[in-house]
């Protein structure tokens, strides 16, 4: 009898903590996902960024060149003179 009756209060402490650790375990998933969703708008956000600065980069650069390729024209014309 005492081993059932103890075996109830094991039984009984096993499952409050399973308990606590379920609601632990759920306020950590919430979390994560919040943290995640977090990150996502960030790197959403980032690849906007990136995108907008490759382009800005690659306008700067096709400038350089067309300037470049002016620059060329004038000497040659400066040595026709």
């Amino acid at each position: 009898m005492k081993a059932a009756v103890c075996m109830n209060k094991s039984m009984d402490t096993l499952l409050i903590e399973n308990d606590a650790l379920c609601r632990q375990l759920a306020k950590l998933q919430a979390r994560a996902s919040e943290l995640i969703q977090k990150r996502s708008a960030e790197v959403e956000q980032l690849t906007t960024v990136v995108e907008y600065l490759s382009a800005e980069l690659h306008d700067r650069e096709a400038m350089i060149l067309f300037l470049r390729a002016k620059l060329q024209e004038f000497r040659k014309i400066a040595e026709l003179q």
